[in-house]
């Protein structure tokens, strides 16, 4: 047997009694950290160099990443959490508001700042055109202009960061804070509360409606910034263009109306959306969490049609949901061009007023500003409405009915000194509504005591077990333990880890007690044939176990415990006779010899046995028994058969198969991809998507809106710089007609790329989600020993999310930035040639920039997305076990917990490192912008002899976004990698080797048949994985 000592006493990182440490744990490298970093490196993010330089020398590593300081991590940022969960009625929200308040309003405060320095720009515009319109320029005042607005650039892209950074922050500290209330819950939530129609899928809970919550709370200062920005912006435009701003305000007003109509039509679907994925949830993770049966049963075709049915309705729901959104964005991107098209057309119309370029740019300018704000204020609005589903939900959750703790009496000074285990007048039920289940239970089990509770299947047995546990509802009666409480379960619970680990659960290792153990439960035999000894990795629910060896760890769990009461229901059912006489033997009778032992059987040899005190008969729910007092100890009477036949029985149990030491491992690290997504993912999902003609298709639309776009400026700048003496209203007509025509082609564009995208988008997950589902039950059982189930609910969940919605924006989104800042910077050229000299150098810097960027955020993007599926791996897995793991009491629960904020301290880890390394770029990509507009500005005022006010209005607007187009290009095409990384993932799944085909095994049997059959083996030999070792 392979057996190396563990370190002595428990510490935090012992407490991860359910998964194993990073195999490069110890290679840890200790990075400069945020906390401790220098003012100038925190302005600049710098601290983050060295991960971004090793990012670009080789693949990151989870050890590579950036620490967390303390206040970040899980289990602090949950304490300060919860004192004001505590202190205000368990509010979710006002604990919020209380934990964070203050410096969510500080941040509101900067994004003002940051607000103004934005409406700085077309005021310095206004003044710039002036200058090159006067016949004089006033060249001092107008360097004065600039100066003040180069300044308020510069200011700004130090600060705008850094107040992301502070908010995001602050999501860290809200997510684990939310996901460890929700954890908790778990932790006290009762058994029979599962049935409950407000009980949700805690996975779902965890990714969707946390990131739903998170995503609002960083848009709240945006809910009362932008509608001042708003009114800014009217008024600035009441400035330059009199009472027709109002005529785009009268725009905007409907705008916001029709925007709010499809908000509201997309928090419904979303509602229905989020309902729907937690019934298709919920079938996936019973199907593949109880994968060995559906394959032994063949009904992978059966389980097939239940997800893909339950699918075909969250489809629905979906098509509802993308549709309403494109509905919105319509409205959002279109309503700019309608205020404007409204503004214009009042100011030359109906005032009969001539348009200038000071006045045309000057309100283009403010008109682009309300872009964002229009457009984002509705969908922050639907996320808010979003985060309200969210939070009822969470709220629903966490009033599910919970264990009482004070329903079991531990210690209590009326117990006699020699009882260990008492019920007095006791009845329990499932629910408090419904009759009890066990009625008039009077026991009282005294120290030492071995109790034997027998009776029909179906009569009480395990509830009288759960009932001794308190998981349920007691109605009357009083049941009082003294000592610890150790338990077994009816269903074998098995933890993803060593056998060790699964032993040991959470206790410090004592070589002595820990071989008597072994040797107890009979598995010493089983560890000296596992390729890995105790170091063997067992699966996902203990799949690579026999239920003979899941049952004897986990009655060695229990004894390891060392416990004063032991509750083990039906240890012996799944082994046979020979072993179950070695196990009453050598642990009943034997190390358990002196401990008060509640056990559950049916074996008549063990019901007959002398060495029992007492035996209980369960019938119809209630308990008959006698007492007899024992003449000798309890080992007296063990012996059921002879000790040689037991020896060859356990001798018999094999494990799965394995090569040398490093078969001991059965879990595999989950792979991940290096470097940029490849191409072949790229082209797999455009052709789930429709393939080469839908990318035409695209690239036809957004060249026309851009045609649009760019067209509608400079028939502006053609339009302001006509010659004629006075108001020309037929000209005027056909000016403002061209202008509305284009803008109209323009919003029709927007519109069409937006179904389109929403339309493939479904069609590419569709595809996907059908062949991963298809691909995962035709998967052999090792390749689900090897990935837990946490693994495939990632897939399901979050990565399929990405598919059907993140993905086909971005695209959307990537289009939109490729093409703005390809044919704005091409015009800006295009006026002003020289331009040309300056952008080649800027251009290098910022793809250098770029290029440094990308590697190490797509890198730290994967881990993000590898470091989740533990968490819900440890979900589930605790969720399963969470009466076992309550049996053995708060200190077992609190190492759980500990375990929990271990885990989401890894992806929070993660998650900061991708969020620092995108301040990083954004940073320097401001400053990088400054550089452009300073390139503008100074070769206008260079070719100033040579150029109208039209065009440098056209050039120094398109200057203004050019800097933050190219760091958006940026920033969608890399979160778009990111997000195709979610394919990736699925694509992989879809790659696995599959089984046979079920149907080439059918063989019609010939006439000659025997009727009675047998089974024959001929010098069989078989192993579990191609290339194994025999087993």
């Amino acid at each position: 047997m392979n057996s190396t000592p563990l370190q002595q006493g428990p510490t935090p990182q012992d407490y991860a009694t359910f998964v194993k440490s990073s195999p490069s744990s110890s290679k840890v490298q200790r990075r400069e950290s945020e906390r401790n970093a220098s003012l100038l490196s925190r302005a600049f993010f710098s601290y983050a160099n060295d991960m971004m330089q090793t990012g670009n020398t080789r693949q990151l590593g989870q050890e590579d990443l950036l620490e967390l300081d303390g206040d970040n991590r899980s289990a602090a940022a949950y304490a300060q959490y919860k004192r004001q969960y505590e202190l205000h009625d368990q509010s979710i929200v006002r604990a919020m508001i209380h934990s964070y308040g203050g410096t969510f309003l500080v941040c509101g405060l900067a994004s003002v700042f940051s607000t103004a320095c934005s409406l700085f720009a077309p005021v310095v515009l206004h003044h710039v055109i002036d200058a090159f319109a006067a016949p004089m320029m006033d060249v001092w005042n107008l360097g004065l202009w600039l100066a003040a607005f180069f300044a308020s650039r510069l200011t700004n892209a130090l600060v705008a960061p850094q107040t992301d950074f502070q908010l995001q922050l602050l999501a860290f500290r809200m997510v684990v804070s939310l996901k460890a209330l929700l954890f908790e819950k778990t932790m006290r939530r009762s058994i029979q509360s599962r049935s409950d129609d407000k009980a949700v899928d805690i996975s779902n809970l965890y990714t969707a409606d946390v990131q739903r919550v998170i995503q609002c709370a960083n848009e709240i200062n945006t809910v009362w910034i932008l509608p001042i920005q708003i009114g800014v912006v009217v008024y600035m435009l009441y400035a330059v263009i009199g009472v027709a701003a109002f005529a785009g305000l009268v725009i905007i007003a409907l705008s916001m109306l029709v925007a709010f109509v499809f908000t509201k039509m997309t928090s419904g679907a979303f509602k229905d959306l989020m309902k729907r994925k937690d019934e298709r949830m919920k079938v996936v993770k019973e199907v593949f969490g109880a994968i060995q049966i559906v394959k032994f049963n063949a009904w992978e075709g059966k389980f097939e049609d239940k997800v893909l049915a339950l699918r075909t309705l969250e489809l629905s729901a979906l098509s509802r949901f993308v549709y309403s959104m494109c509905g919105t964005i319509f409205v959002l991107w279109a309503s700019p061009l309608f205020v404007s098209t409204a503004s214009f057309a009042v100011y030359t119309l109906w005032m009969d007023q001539s348009l200038t370029a000071a006045k045309v740019f000057t309100a283009i300018a403010l008109f682009n500003s309300l872009r964002d704000p229009l457009r984002d204020f509705p969908s922050i609005i639907q996320q808010c409405l979003q985060a309200k589903i969210s939070l009822d939900r969470m709220s629903d959750y966490l009033a599910l009915h919970e264990v009482d703790p004070a329903s079991v009496t531990r210690d209590d000074t009326s117990l006699p000194n020699d009882v260990a285990l008492a019920v007095e007048d006791g009845a329990f039920g499932w629910s408090s509504g419904a009759p009890p289940l066990l009625n008039n239970v009077n026991l009282q089990v005294k120290k030492g005591d071995l109790v034997v509770v027998h009776g029909a299947v179906g009569a009480g047995k395990s509830s009288l077990c759960s009932a001794l546990l308190g998981e349920m509802e007691k109605t009357r009666g009083k049941v009082l333990v003294r000592g610890k409480v150790a338990y077994y379960s009816q269903q074998p619970w098995i933890q993803n880890m060593t056998i060790r680990e699964n032993i040991l659960f959470g206790y410090a290792f004592d070589d002595a007690k820990y071989q008597k153990v072994l040797d107890a439960c009979g598995l010493l035999p089983d560890l000296e044939q596992f390729p890995g000894g105790d170091e063997t990795e067992i699966g996902q629910k203990g799949i690579n176990l026999s239920g003979g060896q899941k049952a004897r760890v986990s009655l060695a769990r229990a004894c390891y415990s060392d416990a004063d009461v032991f509750i083990l229901d039906s240890p012996l059912a799944a082994v046979d006779a020979v072993v179950q006489s070695e196990i009453f033997s050598k642990c009943i009778c034997g190390l358990l010899a002196e401990k008060t032992v509640v056990l559950v059987t049916h074996s008549p040899d063990v019901i007959a046995s002398d060495a029992a005190n007492f035996k209980v008969s369960v019938a119809s729910g209630e308990l008959t028994g006698d007492r007899k007092d024992m003449q000798h100890p309890r080992s007296h009477f063990a012996k059921l058969v002879s000790p040689r036949t037991v020896k060859k029985a356990l001798e018999g149990e094999v494990l799965i198969d394995g090569k040398a030491k490093d078969a001991g491992r059965l879990v595999d690290e989950e792979e991940r991809e290096e470097g940029r997504v490849s191409a072949k993912v790229f082209w797999q999902y455009f052709t789930s998507m429709g393939g080469l003609k839908v990318l035409l298709l695209l690239i036809v639309i957004q060249s026309s809106w851009q045609a649009c776009q760019i067209s509608s400026d400079l028939w502006l700048s053609h339009w302001t710089g006509q010659k004629g003496d006075g108001y020309d209203s037929t000209r005027t007509q056909y000016n403002m007609m061209v202008y509305a025509l284009l803008g109209g082609g323009s919003a029709l564009m927007v519109l069409a790329r937006a179904v389109t995208m929403a339309t493939v988008g479904l069609r590419a997950s569709r595809t996907l989600f059908n062949a991963l589902t298809r691909s995962l039950l035709a998967a052999p059982l090792r390749f689900f020993d090897a990935n837990p189930i946490g693994r495939i609910v990632n897939r399901y969940g979050g990565d399929m999310t990405a598919v059907e919605i993140d993905i086909p924006f971005a695209t959307g989104s990537l289009l939109v930035s490729l093409f703005f800042t390809v044919c704005q910077l091409a015009t800006a050229i295009y006026i002003v040639q020289i331009l040309a000299f300056f952008i080649v150098p800027l251009a290098y810097v910022y793809v250098k920039f770029a290029k440094f960027y990308l590697m190490p955020s797509r890198e730290i993007s994967r881990l993000v997305k590898v470091a989740s599926s533990p968490v819900l791996s440890h979900i589930s897995q605790s969720e399963e076990g969470v009466a076992l793991i309550r049996a053995f009491g708060p200190e077992c629960v609190d190492r759980t917990i500990a375990e929990n904020f271990s885990r989401n301290d890894v992806n929070v880890r993660a998650w900061f490192s991708d969020f620092v390394v995108i301040m990083w770029f954004q940073v320097r990509m401001e400053l990088v912008g400054c550089g452009v507009v300073m390139a503008v500005v100074s070769s206008l005022v260079y070719l100033r002899a040579f150029l109208s006010p039209g065009l440098v209005g056209v050039a120094f607007t398109y200057a203004l976004s050019i800097d933050g187009r190219l760091a958006r290009l940026v920033h969608v095409w890399s979160w778009l990698e990111i997000q195709m990384v979610s394919p990736e993932r699925i694509m992989a799944y879809t790659a696995i080797p599959h089984e046979g085909s079920g149907n080439a095994l059918v063989i019609e049997p010939v006439a000659e048949w025997p009727q009675h059959g047998s089974i024959q083996f001929d010098n069989v030999v078989f192993n579990y994985k191609e290339g194994g070792a025999p087993v």
